[in-house]
């Protein structure tokens, strides 16, 4: 399929944490309990749940929650989790949508100074192109695995 096609014709709207579960299960859970797609603040007030749809199919979540990166706690700061996209659709811009989309939403909302997250090593080029830095270290979380911390600070810091 054609990426421009496909991109076109992706639409990105909000959704409820637990519609997050039919991609966050499979893709970043795998073989563990369903209910440990839950995350903390998923039903907090300030949290967004964005989902990617191709046609009437979910092909995409992200979340953005309303946290400040360690280092960084007097700053307002917002934490990209859990984003994941189908294997099928990866690599066809679905993932930069999501994050483009969280942006614009949050900036609606909240003034914030920063961008964060925990990514899995092997999504590294998709924050650097999305102009994240990485911070630290590599470092492992079980049962999941490498992960490296990003940071995005915004323009319009606060």
């Amino acid at each position: 399929m054609d990426v421009n096609f496909l991109t076109m014709n992706v639409k990105i709207k909000k959704i409820t944490a637990k519609q997050t579960y039919e991609l966050r299960h499979p893709l970043l859970r795998k073989g563990q309990p369903l209910n440990t797609c839950h995350l903390s603040l998923d039903n907090d007030s300030k949290t967004i749940h964005l989902g990617a749809y191709f046609e009437t199919e979910l092909v995409g979540v992200l979340s953005a929650f309303n946290i400040s990166c360690p280092g960084y706690k007097s700053k307002s700061g917002i934490q990209f989790r859990a984003m994941a996209v189908l294997p099928s659709y990866q690599g066809k811009g679905i993932a930069t949508q999501l994050i483009q989309k969280a942006f614009l939403s949050v900036r609606k909302t909240l003034t914030i100074h920063h961008v964060w997250l925990n990514a899995r090593v092997v999504a590294k080029n998709l924050y650097l192109k999305n102009n994240f830095k990485p911070i630290g270290s590599v470092f492992k979380i079980d049962p999941i695995g490498l992960h490296q911390r990003f940071i995005k600070k915004m323009q319009n810091e606060s």
